[in-house]
């Protein structure tokens, strides 16, 4: 039978952080690089841009939980920093050969 230590004090506020600040960069990359992706498939930009804001909510959401429940807080920085950051430079350089 194994013990549940209580997390420590460090250990909920690289939760919170995780949750907050990475969830905002994976939602801005998901976001980024959805509305590019869709104006390069012809959408017009405000209806890309309208379906993806109402789309952000939920990606949030389930970022900001997950950032909870999975096992590493190590993960949790990977997946939503390291993705956010790849997904937004993504757009970028599919915007640069839309111009």
């Amino acid at each position: 039978m194994t013990t549940a230590t209580s997390p420590t004090t460090a250990h909920v506020i690289g939760r919170i952080a995780a949750s907050l600040l990475g969830g905002y960069a994976f939602t801005w990359g998901v976001t980024t690089l959805g509305i590019t992706g869709l104006v390069a498939l012809g959408v017009d930009y405000h209806e890309a841009h309208t379906v993806l804001m109402l789309l952000a909510f939920l990606v949030f959401l389930v970022a900001f939980v997950w950032a909870f429940a999975a096992r590493s807080l190590a993960r949790v920085w990977l997946v939503l920093g390291l993705g956010g950051l790849c997904m937004t430079g993504a757009a970028w350089l599919l915007q640069q050969q839309l111009i």
